[in-house]
């Protein structure tokens, strides 16, 4: 038995499976973090800021701005 870091005891066996899922954990961590910050992810975050009464004025639709958006992508 050892301590954690908050002071609570944790067995031999949870300290091991904590330490093998450790690198799991951090390249799930860091997966996610690259697709969340990709610019197609910036750009539909921006899309989606944009209220409703802007697009209305312009005579738009949030599926018409994605297209426009997107339309060079393959």
């Amino acid at each position: 038995m050892s301590l954690r870091p908050d002071n609570t005891l944790i067995s031999n066996r949870e300290m091991l499976a904590e330490l093998l899922a450790m690198p799991f954990r951090m390249t799930a961590g860091l997966l996610k973090n690259f697709a969340t910050n990709t610019a197609r992810a910036q750009a539909l975050r921006e899309i989606a800021a944009i209220p409703e009464e802007t697009l209305r004025a312009k005579g738009l639709t949030r599926a018409d701005l994605i297209t426009m958006t997107f339309r060079h992508d393959g």
